[in-house]
């Protein structure tokens, strides 16, 4: 069992997470209430039922309209590291093919990434970690 410190004017927002014992003394509008171990930020505490609701991103909008945006610019690199993919490529051939390197790397990323897979892009998200 954890301590979350939840705040009255932000119900079922989750400020903190601790170990029993590393709670801290705040102000009236906070209040420690135990949760699982299990708990994250992400998830959300339901006043009503005393219960923690797990943050589940496939049922969230946000996440399945956007979700890949993020994870392929991650995924992606920094624009410098882009430019130095295609800065190698034109050194090494003299030109930017559709399968060079700064392509293949764009492809791959898609093929990871899939716009309308919302499960892959978790997938992805599992295995690569979260932002």
């Amino acid at each position: 069992m954890k301590r979350a410190l939840l705040h009255s004017l932000e119900p079922g927002r989750i400020c903190d997470i601790v170990n029993p014992g590393g709670e801290f003394e705040v102000h009236a509008n906070f209040s420690w209430i135990d949760v699982p171990d299990d708990t994250t930020f992400a998830d959300r505490w339901d006043p009503e039922t005393n219960t923690v609701i797990k943050f589940t991103p496939l049922a969230d909008p946000a996440f399945v309209t956007n979700g890949y945006k993020v994870a392929r610019a991650i995924a992606y690199g920094s624009v410098g590291d882009q430019l130095d993919l295609l800065y190698k490529e034109i050194q090494a051939t003299g030109t930017i093919s559709a399968t060079g390197t700064w392509a293949q790397h764009v492809a791959n990323v898609k093929q990871a990434i899939p716009k309308n897979d919302p499960a892959a892009v978790l997938a992805w998200y599992d295995a690569n970690g979260t932002p």
